[in-house]
């Protein structure tokens, strides 16, 4: 009898708890994060080198062998009428601090396709250079959306004290074909993070 009255107590002091845990109103969601621009990409790559399948899906090699990119929030000059040196096309331009450089020649996209649906998945890395010298390691991952365009995470590493911040950000973007040929296309790649995400880290020593 003892054991049956301990149950029911148990049992009640449970359905009390599961009723005063919050839970979100139908139509009353969160508010998503605010997202600030980092920067816009043209990336230069050449014909895949290997395409096999294996325990992962279709893998495929694609080098990344050039490009430049440019954004606002970081430092350099953009200077007026730039150009991809692949297409031709005009670089943006951006108010303010600039961040830019060059894509290096050092690199390749390792994305596979899923052997149940089809669906590519970049799986990229490869450096960043600052027009002030600083090298960045860039690592991106993520799938093709319904529109056609990869949807990205994006990674950073570097240990230049201007950018040191960019190892602590959260960052996502959408990858466009804008030139694909025989053995070679241009990507673009636009980039932001989160809107109260480090823009400075504080440096000890």
């Amino acid at each position: 009898m003892l054991r049956k009255i301990l149950d029911l107590v148990l049992t009640t002091l449970a359905v009390q708890s599961v009723a005063q845990v919050p839970y979100v109103a139908a139509g009353k969601y969160p508010q998503a994060p605010e997202l600030s621009f980092l920067y816009t990409a043209y990336v230069d790559c050449k014909g895949s080198i290997m395409s096999e399948d294996g325990p992962r899906g279709k893998r495929q090699a694609i080098p990344i062998v050039g490009g430049n990119f440019t954004g606002p929030r970081l430092s350099g000059m953009l200077p007026p009428g730039s150009q991809h040196r692949g297409t031709g096309a005009e670089m943006p331009r951006y108010a303010a601090d600039h961040f830019l450089g060059q894509i290096l020649d050092l690199g390749a996209d390792w994305g596979t396709a899923d052997p149940k649906t089809g669906i590519f998945s970049a799986d990229t890395r490869y450096n960043l250079r600052t027009d002030d010298g600083a090298d960045i390691f860039v690592q991106t991952s993520g799938p093709t959306s319904p529109l056609g365009r990869l949807h990205l995470r994006l990674l950073f590493e570097t240990g230049h004290k201007e950018y040191y911040w960019l190892n602590n950000i959260v960052a996502i973007g959408t990858l466009t074909p804008v030139e694909v040929g025989v053995d070679s296309s241009v990507l673009r790649i636009d980039a932001w993070n989160f809107a109260r995400d480090w823009n400075r880290t504080p440096w000890k020593g």
